[in-house]
């Protein structure tokens, strides 16, 4: 109801003025909006549904989360944005008494976190001058009605409210995608504020194409009745389970996106060159990404996609899905390659390459099954993968120097095998901390500092 009457309210504001102006009369006015109630009923239920999906998506992850909601619930009150005696939100306590029995959060509480996120996100952003930004003007438009938008181009952008619109736009459409809890976490792993981590958001977003990918996935048909389905057809007879997984997996490629422009470009980031940068080649390199990666990895991920495409996912959409786990790699290949004036492909099979010859995929699964109970556990993990990613692209640049990563390796057999020897006896210890997995990193960076270029 109420984002039903904030859109006819804005409508009304620019019709009016286009009233006032005498483009239009008052009954030519009203008969417009009288023929826009489907698409604005449309506008608003792609709203709800949008809300509806990231509330499942939260109450999937509820128990895997609770560390996670308990900071951020900590921090909204804290700084004033809620009062969770009032909301009837548990206590650090409670939570803590629900984690042990197995639940976490419910879809109710969940609303009301979603709710109060949002407007927290919006607030911030009207401090600044992001909702101003020319980039962003698709999505003012993409707020009105289809009959508006050429109609009225004009008149949508000098909207009175259009700071606002933007704002909330951009907001509610995050929050849907990425999940309540988003940017309090990269604010957590990275010290940027809420409107650099959106301003990252957009970028990854437009860079991975998340949205368009994202309602590829929603338009799958659930086989178990599941809603939210745009009923076309597209994979027929796949699970919810199966659908929620693709989500997941689309919203932590964006995710990690996110960190490597955070801690690769200096606040405040130039939305649309970043985008310019990195949308075209990056799209190249999902498409052959799959042919780059060799040994373990590819098996795995041709497991993968034979899982979904026996689970009924589209054979297109399993194929991509199966590399957005590496492709935030793709960020460090592009750069790699601009740098050298090579080719994408080339760069991510040497990266790829040096993946498989130092047989680190161990250390990357290792990486990622670290606790993050709390904040400093989810800082060291995030610290752990960023310099993992850093050493995998400098041996890549190595790697090109010579030639191939066979052929870095073959030059520098000594200390390589040096490194896989204790990379071994870390892995028989068993015990794969914080601390191991620190040397086992630092280890790998020296490659890079001791390992010859004979033909460099």
């Amino acid at each position: 109801g109420v984002d039903c009457s904030d859109h006819e309210v804005n409508i009304k504001i620019l019709l009016d003025a286009a009233v006032a102006s005498g483009e239009m009369t008052r009954p030519q006015r009203d008969e417009l909006l009288a023929s826009m109630t489907d698409a604005v009923a449309e506008l608003v239920l792609d709203d709800n549904r949008a809300q509806t999906l990231g509330l499942n998506l939260a109450r999937r992850q509820s128990l895997a989360m609770v560390n996670v909601l308990a900071r951020y619930l900590n921090v909204l009150e804290s700084e004033g944005w809620l009062d969770r005696s009032l909301e009837f939100l548990p206590t650090n306590r409670q939570l803590a008494e629900r984690q042990a029995s197995g639940v976490g959060l419910t879809t109710p509480e969940f609303a009301v976190l979603m709710a109060y996120t949002k407007s927290a996100n919006v607030h911030e952003m009207l401090r600044t001058d992001l909702p101003d930004d020319a980039y962003l003007q698709p999505d003012l438009v993409r707020y009105f009605p289809p009959d508006l938008r050429e109609r009225f181009a004009d008149r949508i952008h000098s909207h009175r409210l259009r700071r606002e619109i933007v704002a909330t736009q951009v907001s509610n459409q995050m929050v849907n995608l990425s999940g309540i809890s988003f940017d309090n976490r990269m604010t957590e792993d990275t010290g940027a504020g809420v409107v650099d981590v959106t301003r990252a958001w957009i970028a990854a977003r437009d860079i991975f194409g998340f949205v368009e990918q994202w309602t590829e996935i929603e338009a799958l048909v659930a086989g178990d009745g599941a809603p939210g389905a745009r009923g076309s057809g597209l994979g027929a007879g796949v699970k919810l389970d199966t659908q929620l997984e693709l989500f997941l997996d689309l919203r932590q490629m964006v995710e990690r996106g996110v960190l490597w422009l955070l801690r690769h470009r200096r606040p405040p980031m130039d939305i649309a060159v970043a985008v310019a940068e990195f949308k075209a080649p990056m799209a190249r390199l999902a498409a052959s990404l799959e042919a780059a990666i060799p040994g373990r990895t590819r098996e795995q991920m041709f497991a993968t996609e034979a899982g979904r495409l026996a689970a009924q996912v589209p054979e297109s959409l399993a194929q991509r899905s199966v590399v957005w786990p590496m492709l935030h790699t793709g960020f460090d290949v592009i750069e790699l390659a601009q740098r050298r004036g090579a080719d994408i492909a080339t760069v991510a099979g040497a990266y790829w390459s040096v993946f498989d010859v130092l047989e680190v995929g161990w250390l990357w699964d290792a990486v990622g099954a670290l606790p993050r109970a709390d904040r400093w556990q989810t800082q060291a993990r995030s610290a752990l993968r960023d310099d993992l990613l850093v050493a995998l692209a400098d041996l890549a640049d190595d790697a090109l120097s010579v030639g191939s990563a066979k052929a870095w390796a073959a030059a520098n057999e000594r200390v390589v095998s040096r490194t896989m020897q204790m990379f071994m006896e870390i892995r028989r210890s068993g015990t794969l901390d914080v601390g191991i997995l620190s040397v086992a990193l630092r280890q790998l960076r020296n490659l890079s500092l001791v390992t010859q270029r004979p033909h460099a």
